[in-house]
């Protein structure tokens, strides 16, 4: 399943000059967008928090939580800059940022002991054939096909992100630390690709940095605040 936005050569860092210009210009609006996200955190640190743990799409964070869409903090992140929220991409710096700010000097090194986490979940097979049933327009089904595949990838993408966490949360944490785009970075990544191998089971990794990032960050701060289960000794 292939990721828009940086290229996936970018995950393994490796750059060719035809892409060289598109990469600072990724870089750039990726800063920018961290940025913004630090400042709104720090604003509304309660109200990130809850729509991050609530696991909300980010459809519904500018429906039920608009009081995130910050101009004052559009306006310390410098320059002429337009915010655009596509995707996922203003979850995931939520996410990070608040990584950033509850989880610098604090961490667990076991999950292990939360529940398994819920997921945005994508229609079945047999859901979005009885949609597709009920129209006759190519347009129309074309776009149900399409939405089905983006919403398929976001539940993929999560589940991953929790199975990354989960399996190493320490060094997912540390790459969560590091700043974006940074030498730091790519280093972290590295220590982290037995974890992303194990989880994939065999798969092939085709999606970007910035998702990938993304979803550990997301999934990272849900697992942190989950409620820990003590599982009761057996007895002697």
């Amino acid at each position: 399943m292939k990721y828009r936005l940086l290229a996936v050569l970018l995950l393994f860092g490796v750059v060719t000059p035809a892409l060289a210009d598109k990469a600072k210009e990724d870089a750039h609006a990726r800063k920018v967008m961290h940025d913004y996200a630090r400042c709104v955190v720090k604003e509304k640190p309660k109200r990130a928090a809850e729509a991050i743990i609530a696991n909300v799409s980010n459809g519904m964070i500018m429906k039920s939580y608009s009081d995130l869409i910050s101009s004052d903090c559009m306006g310390r992140t410098g320059g002429n800059v337009q915010m655009t929220f596509g995707g996922d991409l203003y979850r995931y710096a939520l996410a990070d940022a608040l990584v950033n700010a509850n989880f610098a000097d604090k961490y667990e090194n076991d999950f292990s002991n939360r529940l398994p986490l819920a997921h945005l979940r994508a229609p079945t097979r047999a859901e979005l054939d009885t949609e597709l049933a009920k129209t006759k327009s190519k347009r129309k089904r074309a776009e149900i096909e399409e939405e089905y595949g983006k919403t398929s990838g976001v539940e993929w993408l999560s589940r991953y992100g929790e199975c990354v966490v989960r399996s190493d949360p320490v060094r997912s944490r540390l790459w969560l630390l590091t700043p974006p785009d940074g030498p730091e970075e790519m280093s972290r990544i590295n220590d982290l690709r037995p974890t992303f191998d194990a989880c994939l089971s065999g798969g092939t990794l085709k999606f970007s940095r910035v998702n990938l990032r993304g979803t550990v960050a997301i999934n990272y701060f849900r697992l942190a605040n989950a409620t820990p289960q003590h599982i009761a000794e057996k007895a002697q």
